[in-house]
């Protein structure tokens, strides 16, 4: 292997490793994201006037009463809150899901052209 394909190939092997890491993180956005919209359809069961645990902060929670079961208020971007239905709510996350899975997708179609262009290169 000469120099150039060496070079190159060091190239494509780090730019590999950035879309092995920009995955990782899609499969741990995917993984929240999914959990929240389970949490949701969980909610959607609840009644009004439940006992609930409220979170304060990561990990710690106020005993309350659910007064409705119905809306919930969700951040849209730039401190705008928006009333939405637990199911809208959820058929957003189910959409969400199905871009960021769509997305995914194509970074692994990267990914495999960079490791044929790899393996194409050790060859030479």
């Amino acid at each position: 292997m000469d120099q150039n394909n060496y070079q190159e190939m060091q190239v494509l092997e780090y730019q590999a490793k950035q879309l092995q890491k920009i995955i990782e993180n899609i499969d741990a956005q995917l993984l929240e994201m999914r959990n929240t919209s389970e949490s949701l359809k969980e909610f959607e069961k609840l009644k009004n006037n439940d006992d609930i645990l409220f979170p304060v902060a990561n990990g710690i929670f106020a005993k309350g009463k659910l007064t409705d079961n119905k809306l919930l208020n969700i951040n849209i971007g730039s401190d705008v809150i928006v009333e939405k239905s637990v199911s809208d709510t959820i058929s957003m996350m189910e959409t969400q899901v199905k871009e960021i899975e769509d997305y995914r997708i194509e970074v692994m179609s990267q990914l495999q052209k960079f490791m044929n262009k790899i393996d194409d290169t050790q060859k030479e």
